[in-house]
C-alpha cells in the first residue's frame, strides 16, 4: 500500500468521489441542496467548474507545487510557513491549541502526521511549556521534511496505516502484499495527551512509491487509523484537531456525528488558505473518551479501518457498504439539521473564494 502523507492539505480538483452516485450521497445531498442556501451555492459553482479545462489544469498544477518530490528548499520553506498562517489563525477563531493541563502536572501534545512541524511550531508557541511529541512519515518514504525539530525521542518516523495492533489485529495473513510492513508498535501508548493534531493527507508522491499495488481506500485508511489512535491516547476532557475534507460526503457526516455525542464540537476553515478547497478542521473539544458513545466510534473507525486494509475478496481491501435508505433518513432526522449549522461556514467559505476565482487567467 502507497505510504502516506503529512500536514499539508493536498486532494486532487473538487469533483465528485468515486462513490458520488450512490443512493446514501444522493439522499445527503439533496437534503443539503434544499435546506442550506450556502450548500446549494456551492454545488452550483463547482459543477460549472467542473466542465472548464482551465480548472482541471490548475488543480494540476497545485498538486504537483505539494508533491515532496518536486520541491525545492524554498517551496518547502514556503508550505511550512503556510501551515503556521493557518494554525495562527485557527487559534485566533478557536483557541482550539490551549486545552489546559486538566488536572496533570504537564501538558502533552501529541501530532499524528507531523511533517513539516507547523501544528507543533503553533502548540509550543501558545504552550512555551508543553512537551510535544509527533509521528510522521520519513522523508524516504514520500513524506515532507520535518521542519520543526523534537528530540529524536519524541518523534517516531512511521506509517500509521500499517499500525495493525493499534486497530486490533494481531495476526497478518502472509499472502497480503505488504505484510512485511505492517507494525505492532503502538507509539506512545503509555501517554496521555489534552490535546492532538490528525492532520494527516494522502500525498500523490506517497502513492508513487507503491505504483505496482495501488490502494483506492487510501484516504479512509489514513484518516481511521489517525483516529484510532488518538482516541487511545486522548485524555478525558482533551481536544482533537481533525483534518477532514466534504462535510456533505457520508463518510465525514458519520465521523462528525459521532463526534457530536462526546465532544463539543465546531469545524474551521481557513479565510486565508486553501479556501478553494473542500478541507476544513474539525476541532472537538472535552473529548469524553471513556464514554459509551466514544468506544462506540472507536469500534467503527477500527472496523472501517480493516475492512478498507483487509477486506475484499482477494483480501486488500474494499469499499465501505454504502449507508441503506433507512439509515441515510435516520441519520439526516438525527443530524441534518446540525451538519447544516456546523458547515455553513465551510461551504460559504469555499462558495466565495470559487466565486472569486478564474480559472482561465494564469497564474
Amino acid at each position: 500500500m502507497p505510504a502516506v502523507r503529512q500536514n499539508l492539505i493536498v486532494e486532487t480538483m473538487e469533483a465528485p468521489r468515486h462513490d458520488s452516485n450512490s443512493d446514501s450521497q444522493r439522499t445527503l445531498m439533496s437534503y443539503l441542496i434544499e435546506n442550506s442556501d450556502n450548500f446549494a451555492k456551492l454545488e452550483k459553482l463547482k459543477k460549472k467548474d467542473w466542465k472548464n479545462p482551465a480548472a482541471y489544469t490548475h488543480w494540476q498544477k497545485r498538486n504537483m507545487q505539494a508533491n515532496p518530490a518536486t520541491q525545492d528548499a524554498v517551496q518547502q520553506a514556503f508550505l511550512y510557513k503556510m501551515t503556521q498562517q493557518i494554525v495562527s489563525e485557527m487559534h485566533m477563531k478557536t483557541e482550539a491549541l490551549t486545552p489546559g493541563k486538566l488536572g496533570a502536572s504537564k501538558l502533552q501534545v501529541l501530532d499524528i502526521c507531523m511533517a513539516p512541524g507547523g501544528f507543533t511550531w503553533g502548540a509550543l508557541k501558545y504552550n512555551p511549556n508543553a512537551i510535544s511529541y509527533g509521528i510522521t512519515l520519513p522523508e524516504q518514504r514520500g513524506g515532507y521534511k520535518n521542519r520543526f525539530r523534537l528530540r529524536s525521542q519524541n518523534v517516531r518516523f512511521m506509517d500509521v496505516t500499517m499500525l495493525a495492533s493499534e486497530c486490533g489485529i494481531d495476526v497478518i495473513p502472509d499472502s497480503h502484499p505488504d505484510f512485511a510492513r505492517f507494525l505492532q508498535e503502538r507509539p506512545f501508548l503509555d501517554l496521555s495527551f489534552q490535546l492532538i493534531f490528525c492532520g494527516g493527507a494522502v500525498l500523490r508522491s506517497t502513492r508513487d512509491f507503491n505504483t505496482d499495488y495501488p490502494n483506492p481506500y487510501e484516504r479512509t485508511r489514513l484518516t481511521t487509523s489517525q483516529l484510532v489512535l488518538a482516541m487511545q491516547r486522548i485524555m478525558p476532557g482533551g481536544t482533537m484537531v481533525v483534518l477532514l475534507g466534504k462535510p456533505e460526503h457520508p463518510d465525514t457526516t458519520a465521523i462528525l456525528r459521532h463526534f457530536d455525542r462526546f465532544a463539543r464540537i465546531e469545524l474551521f476553515k481557513s479565510r486565508r488558505k486553501h479556501t478553494l478547497r473542500s478541507t476544513f478542521y474539525l476541532v472537538a473539544r472535552d473529548v469524553q473518551s471513556e464514554s459509551h458513545a466514544a468506544k462506540a466510534a472507536l469500534e467503527d473507525w477500527k472496523a472501517r479501518w480493516y475492512r478498507a486494509t483487509f477486506g475484499g475478496e482477494i483480501g486488500t481491501g474494499e469499499l465501505e457498504p454504502d449507508m441503506d435508505t433507512a439509515s441515510m433518513a435516520s441519520m439526516i432526522d438525527e443530524f441534518g439539521t446540525r451538519l447544516i449549522e456546523l458547515a455553513s461556514p465551510v461551504w460559504e467559505i469555499q462558495a466565495a473564494a470559487l466565486l472569486r476565482q478564474d480559472f482561465n487567467v494564469t497564474h
